[in-house]
């Protein structure tokens, strides 16, 4: 049957055009790419437009327009705006964390105490990583949607999402934007079907369940409290225990790229992967158990402490096949590089994350007349 949009239609749709004026952010080319950083599965949000270099996407319930035209700066312009450039520019700022260390000194610290780091940036000397600094809310859901999927897939989920439940923006040169939703929409009676008939799948439960649990917590201002905490172990057993689809692997995500946990490694099949190759653990088996997990989980952060996640993100990007174009062919490999794949630090969980009965909600149910599949514990 023909889907109707939950709020969307009755919002007002303002138009706006890129050829309004640009601001300019000081943000030198080694402190970050944008390709990179917003294509590499940290945020769904994002998409390149046609113009070579320009990037559209949304935070904090507004759409960002972003370029670099040169080596010196970048440029945004924002929809709405707000009554001051200098207030968007900080909001810019946070969330890509451009207050906080330069990518120069976090990038020699970690080739200082890690040749491996420093090998794959001798080889991709143009994947300038940013973490970004995302909202709870959506990052949560986002990774929700997350399971068994790649970042082109992830990010068609979540534009429906947006889309037939959250509110309209927008329209910029004709393309309609839409901020997060609202818990309450997700929440209604409509809201499971819809999200089935949207191809969600059995994530379509996870998606109303962990709503209406996240509602009853106090909501986005529950999830935001977390940020910063000082008993990250204790975030991470609370995300597990009150959200369906929510395993370590997502709990992990959330902490690292929106409550500012960044110490901590999120590990799927892809880590485990470049952590056998590239390091040669005698712990990656296989399958991710979850002695594994935390063996890997515990050898990172020895490496690159006090940042190990934001390193990690690097190592991630590196070795995704969308950039591999980056690579310098001047530059002789140091070490024998990972093998190659589209996933995403979103899960894996087909390839057989972590052993736990959390993990297991995040698989997907097995079909009539198919067995379950014994994996070793």
């Amino acid at each position: 049957r023909k889907l109707k949009k939950a709020a969307a239609d009755a919002a007002p749709k303002v138009f706006a055009s890129s050829s309004n004026a640009w601001h300019s952010l000081s943000c030198p080319a080694s402190e970050l790419n944008l390709g990179v950083t917003l294509a590499c599965g940290q945020s769904f949000r994002w998409r390149q437009l046609e113009q070579e270099g320009y990037w559209a996407g949304v935070h904090a319930d507004k759409v960002w327009l972003l370029r670099r035209p040169s080596e010196a700066c970048i440029e945004f312009q924002v929809y709405p705006p707000s009554s001051s450039a200098a207030s968007d520019q900080q909001v810019l700022e946070d969330y890509l964390r451009l207050n906080g260390p330069t990518l120069e000194s976090l990038y020699a610290g970690w080739s200082a105490s890690d040749p491996v780091f420093r090998s794959v940036c001798s080889q991709f000397p143009d994947v300038r990583v940013r973490l970004l600094r995302q909202q709870p809310l959506e990052n949560l859901f986002s990774f929700i949607c997350s399971s068994n999927n790649n970042i082109a897939r992830i990010s068609q989920l979540v534009e429906k999402l947006c889309k037939y439940f959250g509110q309209q923006i927008c329209i910029v040169d004709g393309r309609e934007y839409y901020g997060f939703p609202q818990l309450s929409a997700l929440c209604s009676p409509e809201a499971e079907p819809r999200l089935r008939e949207l191809g969600f799948g059995y994530r379509a439960k996870f998606v109303v369940e962990s709503a209406r649990r996240l509602l009853d917590l106090g909501g986005a201002d529950w999830l935001h409290s977390l940020r910063g905490s000082a008993q990250p172990d204790e975030i991470r057993r609370c995300l597990t225990k009150e959200f369906t689809g929510v395993g370590r692997k997502v709990a992990d995500c959330v902490c690292l790229m929106s409550l500012d946990q960044l110490h901590l490694v999120p590990v799927d099949v892809h880590v485990m992967r470049i952590a056998r190759s590239l390091y040669g653990l005698p712990a990656c088996t296989k399958s991710l158990t979850e002695s594994a997990y935390q063996s890997i989980s515990d050898f990172f952060p020895s490496l690159w402490q006090p940042h190990a996640g934001w390193a990690h993100t690097v190592l991630f990007a590196a070795d995704l096949a969308r950039f591999q174009h980056l690579k310098s062919p001047a530059i002789v490999d140091e070490v024998k590089p990972a093998s190659l794949s589209t996933e995403t630090p979103a899960d894996a969980a087909a390839d057989g994350e972590v052993e736990s009965k959390k993990l297991e909600a995040e698989r997907p149910p097995a079909k009539s007349g198919q067995g379950t599949r014994k994996r070793k514990r």
